[in-house]
């Protein structure tokens, strides 16, 4: 007999059965063992006739629970397919709602490859960590081949001069002494008013030659607010569709 039911108790009768349907599969008895003259069976210890007829109601109440499933499953595929929700991604059948939601769950056959908001936000974010990381990299090996250029040219130039003087008592100390100003002048490399490289030399003095410029993160679009509310709009969207369907199941009446 055909009866009325709301989709909430359609979806939880179904869910009902599946574990009833299991559980008397595993508890089902269809076949056992007899000797040819004996009237009862080896296992069961039931008359050929009492286990006959007992696997026959098995194989029957069997059947008629998977039927029941199908029979609520046609009915909440078709109700869903046409009842209809307004969300803030726009009208949807309350099926296309169910498969959006499973999507970004990383549900369905494909699993995550599924949730692409999801992908493309841990994306944006991984890249712009990575370049972060890059541009650091590079930097400090700038900064570090710009010292040791400088100490190198240092060095000549000290020996030159002692050479030239014919004093070597006072070599260490002065090697020192620029080596200290040379990398103070490193570290104010990009202060105003630096001297051009290619300069001449009594205008450089002890001052550093000019290094390129530091390198900066390009990130036109903002890419990490970006992602930051591409996560914050899929699951603010995620809550939303919750709450629609479980309204829309508990309002929408199915006859099965």
């Amino acid at each position: 007999m055909e009866s009325r039911i709301t989709v909430v108790q359609a979806l939880d009768e179904r869910d009902l059965l599946v574990r009833r349907i299991s559980d008397q599969i595993k508890r089902a008895n269809f076949v056992d063992l007899v000797r040819p003259r004996a009237a009862v069976t080896l296992e069961k210890r039931m008359t050929r006739e009492g286990f006959e007829s007992q696997a026959q109601g098995a194989l029957q109440k069997i059947r008629a629970l998977v039927e029941r499933y199908d029979r609520l499953n046609a009915a909440i595929i078709t109700s869903n397919a046409s009842a209809k929700i307004e969300t803030s991604a726009g009208e949807m059948t309350v099926a296309f709602a169910v498969a959006l939601r499973s999507r970004l769950r990383g549900g369905g056959p494909f699993g995550d490859m599924t949730d692409f908001e999801g992908i493309l936000a841990r994306k944006m974010e991984k890249e712009y960590r990575e370049v972060q990381e890059k541009m650091r990299r590079k930097n400090e090996a700038a900064r570090r081949a710009s010292l040791q250029a400088e100490i190198r040219r240092n060095a000549v130039g000290v020996s030159a001069l002692v050479s030239q003087s014919g004093h070597t008592a006072p070599v260490g100390k002065m090697k020192d002494r620029l080596d200290g100003e040379i990398r103070e002048n490193i570290k104010r490399r990009d202060a105003p008013g630096q001297i051009a490289e290619g300069a001449p030399e009594h205008a450089k003095g002890n001052r550093m030659p000019a290094v390129p410029e530091p390198l900066r993160v390009f990130d036109p679009l903002d890419i990490c607010k970006k992602a930051e509310a591409m996560k914050e709009e899929r699951e603010a969207l995620l809550l939303e569709l919750d709450a629609k369907i479980k309204i829309s199941n508990a309002t929408t009446w199915v006859t099965v």
